[in-house]
């Protein structure tokens, strides 16, 4: 409202007041001016630059247009007051500010909270946390860790930690952050055992059944035999010597390395003890122990009787095993040790055992009757197999033999060890019987017309 006073504004005359307005305003009770002052003044004194920005509007002329009161038909005096209301009771609300349509198409268009924290975790970025393993760093989300190892959740928030190298190594450890991190997780092959260890002292159950089904599941021949020796250099090899059991057609292959010459004794003895491991003749898993024992003869020589116990002589032709004793034509590496009682009465024994079957001939009912009689219990067959490249390759019933030295058996290792790494492959299953695979292919050679 203007002031009453006689200093008016330049700008008084532009807002069309006529002389009835003037008096009308000079009229005014004297305490009414007296308060408007006042709370003009105050209003001023709170914030002296509030009306700066309306100045230009002030003093423009076509700024507002101005009315008087008798054109608004408002009655001045001290009765004029108005109601206070608020926005809400008005009619407005916050809530229909913004359209529904609009905050539709606002949400539609913002980022995925979780997808934004995993974009985060999988590069790698705005790392919180840092592993230490030995001389090795890893930056990594502590949330990723927490997620899945309950170590890692009841170490609080620490945003620096040691783990021992002899539980979890670098490598392990960044194959298990990798694991955590993607949606479809593959464990790879090597260091698997590394990461079953390190998931075993981290607290991962789901991690260490994988690693389990894994190991169950997925592993035979050539990759188990691969395990082992991992898990040898590990210091996990008694807990994991079981896979030693799953070697059947790659057991020559292995004896023909140089690491079946570095088995101690427990593991030798349970690989060549196994019914599972696949050899032409029962001549071949002897001349196998015979490789293992002179390799360390002085001191592998105490354990030629634990050894030798576990051959199965009476699977050998008595020929063979006749010519194992003779000193003319058996090795050193085989003299010294047929030349221990215990093992020359274990081949007398399997002599016995294959010339009474040999006797009885397909009458195996009276050959098993007498078994009873003698209390002999028959040895467990082996996996036979047949390797066509083998020469030596004959069963008992068989006329012509290759006899089976020790110079011939080096000899047959030695062409393995030339062959391709998948050779055993080629390896056939070979019945329990008497068929000789090598016999019948000479047949067949003979048959076949010169062209």
């Amino acid at each position: 409202m203007p002031k009453a006073d006689n200093k008016k504004p330049e700008h008084h005359s532009s807002c069309g007041f006529s002389a009835s307005s003037q008096e009308t305003s000079i009229l005014r009770p004297y305490a009414v001016e007296l308060a408007e002052e006042s709370e003009t003044a105050e209003e001023e004194a709170e914030d002296p630059e509030k009306d700066n920005d309306l100045k230009p509007l002030y003093v423009n002329p076509t700024g507002i247009n101005c009315s008087s009161s008798s054109v608004l038909s408002i009655q001045a005096g001290v009765f004029n007051t108005l109601s206070e209301r608020s926005m809400s009771s008005l009619g407005y609300s916050i809530a229909d500010s913004l359209k529904k349509q609009e905050t539709c198409k606002s949400v539609a268009q913002k980022a995925n909270l979780y997808q934004e924290i995993v974009c985060l975790v999988k590069r790698r970025v705005q790392t919180n946390s840092e592993v230490t393993i030995g001389k090795s760093r890893h930056p990594v989300h502590l949330m990723a860790l927490q997620s899945f190892s309950r170590m890692f959740r009841d170490m609080n928030n620490d945003l620096s930690v040691d783990l021992p190298e002899e539980k979890i190594t670098p490598r392990s450890f960044c194959l298990i952050y990798d694991w955590m991190v993607e949606d479809t997780p593959i464990l790879p092959r090597l260091g698997l055992l590394e990461v079953l260890q390190a998931a075993s002292f981290l607290d991962i159950p789901q991690l260490v059944r994988q690693c389990q089904y894994c190991l169950e599941n997925g592993f035979r021949e050539d990759s188990a035999a691969m395990l082992y020796f991992e898990a040898k250099i590990l210091k996990l090899e008694e807990s994991h010597r079981e896979f030693l059991m799953r070697v059947s057609k790659f057991f020559l292959t292995l004896v023909a390395s140089q690491e079946f010459l570095r088995f101690p004794l427990k593991p030798l003895l349970m690989l060549i003890s196994s019914s599972s491991i696949g050899v032409n003749m029962e001549l071949e898993v002897f001349m196998a122990a015979a490789r293992w024992l002179n390799h360390h003869w002085p001191q592998r020589q105490k354990n030629i009787i634990a050894v030798t116990s576990s051959i199965r002589f009476g699977l050998i032709p008595p020929w063979l095993l006749i010519q194992l004793q003779k000193p003319d034509v058996t090795a050193v590496e085989v003299r010294r040790i047929v030349s221990e009682p215990e093992v020359r009465q274990a081949i007398h024994d399997g002599i016995a055992y294959t010339t009474t079957r040999l006797f009885y001939g397909a009458d195996r009912e009276a050959f098993m009757q007498h078994l009873r009689k003698t209390s002999v219990k028959p040895p467990m067959q082996r996996n036979w197999i047949y390797d066509r490249k083998c020469r030596h390759h004959h069963r008992m019933q068989c006329k012509i033999t290759l006899d089976l030295t020790y110079e011939t058996f080096v000899e047959y290792l030695n062409y393995l060890q030339m062959q391709h790494r998948d050779y055993w492959h080629s390896m056939e299953q070979a019945e329990t019987s008497n068929v000789c695979f090598n016999c019948q292919a000479k047949k067949l050679d003979r048959t076949k017309p010169i062209s």
